[in-house]
């Protein structure tokens, strides 16, 4: 006796043979084959589905069966509803633009697709290990909570904190402290209005916070859309020709160091006092204007003013051609690097590497204090 779903498959079967034999028949070319060669395939797994179909029997069951009330898949509850396909299909979806776009957006949906497929599978078995929902939505919670919690979290606090920074970036320097006390204000007037209450609904804690999660990420995501505000780039004192050609004060010497905990391995003490650099240097008695240095290695050079008005030491580093061509001439690389701004009876410290030795160089290698006229120690590197 052949069930209703049965004769649905099995009509469809032989349908699809009937299309495939004549079509294979009447039809030439390349095209031919493929469109037989596709009908044939369904055939086979309409097939296939009729033959599970005829040994379940539509899942029938019979009337005088004594277990059909609790064995039958009829009897069965059905699963819960599941938010996974969605994720799943979400991850796709970032599978598919991450083929077109950036590599991490492709790497993204494929941790997205894991993950929903891992969660739908275990929910699948939980809600068919046992007639009781409590007992398996209870075995779900105790397999998957472990790693659920920590990764929400993880992920919470990584968007939240991103969509704050995207925030404190688009407003000005100046209204960034401000928003920061207030939110700051605000988190602990909601923590003391709860507190204060005798009991509180979980529904509306969870109300709050969503709502101020959605307020925060929204904002930070349009904020990110429209782009940061305008960074000033500041000078970098040790590399920085024109900072370290003089001695005006720039961005870069605000709240600099003006003192040194106690050093090893110093080559030399530089000192400025009434426009007169001069050196001094362990083993040698009094004061120089010329000190030796090694070759490669890194030299510690400290840095001391004892005049009244705040200078710099800068660390001419020689000059040297270079393989790039300016009208068929090689240029001329003359690297530099100083300190910050020494104020009165202050002190900086400097580490200084010399590439080559001092006749390779084609001006000497020096220490000098710019501005003032015969404030130079010469250096010599063998």
């Amino acid at each position: 006796m052949f069930t209703t779903g049965s004769k649905l498959f099995l009509g469809a079967t032989v349908t699809s043979l009937i299309g495939a034999v004549v079509f294979g028949v009447f039809t030439d070319g390349d095209i031919a084959w493929t469109a037989t060669i596709g009908l044939i395939g369904a055939t086979l797994a309409l097939g296939l589905l009729t033959g599970i179909n005829f040994f379940v029997r539509d899942g029938n069951v019979r009337a005088f069966d004594p277990g059909a009330l609790t064995e039958s898949p009829a009897a069965q509850h059905a699963n819960g509803a599941s938010m996974w396909p969605l994720v799943a299909a979400v991850g796709g979806g970032l599978v598919v633009l991450g083929l077109v776009t950036e590599p991490v957006v492709f790497k993204a949906g494929i941790v997205v697709l894991l993950a929903a497929g891992a969660e739908w599978v275990v929910q699948n078995w939980s809600d068919r290990a046992s007639a009781d929902r409590e007992y398996n939505d209870a075995i779900r919670k105790r397999m998957l909570h472990p790693l659920e919690f920590p990764v929400l979290a993880a992920v919470g606090i990584a968007v939240i904190v991103f969509s704050f920074s995207r925030i404190m970036l688009f407003v000005s320097k100046e209204t960034g402290p401000a928003i920061f006390g207030i939110l700051g204000a605000l988190i602990v007037l909601v923590g003391y209005l709860f507190a204060t209450r005798a009991s509180v609904r979980k529904s509306v804690v969870a109300g709050v916070c969503t709502i101020a999660a959605l307020g925060l990420v929204s904002t930070g995501v349009v904020m990110a859309i429209d782009g940061s505000r305008e960074i000033e780039e500041y000078e970098i004192i040790e590399t920085s020709p024109q900072v370290c050609s003089s001695n005006d004060k720039t961005e870069a010497d605000r709240k600099s160091s003006q003192s040194i905990a106690a050093k090893s391995n110093v080559a030399a003490t530089l000192i400025f006092q009434d426009g007169r650099l001069y050196a001094e240097t362990i083993g040698f008695d009094g004061t120089t204007d010329t000190i030796t240095l090694p070759a490669g290695n890194p030299s510690n050079i400290v840095f001391r003013n004892l005049d009244p008005t705040p200078v710099r030491l800068t660390a001419s580093l020689g000059a040297f051609e270079t393989t790039t061509l300016v009208n068929g001439k090689p240029t001329i690389d003359k690297p530099v690097t100083c300190t910050a701004l020494v104020k009165q009876n202050a002190q900086q410290f400097m580490t200084l590497v010399f590439p080559r030795s001092s006749r390779w160089s084609l001006e000497p290698y020096t220490l000098f204090v710019p501005g003032v006229d015969g404030a130079v120690v010469k250096v010599v590197v063998p």
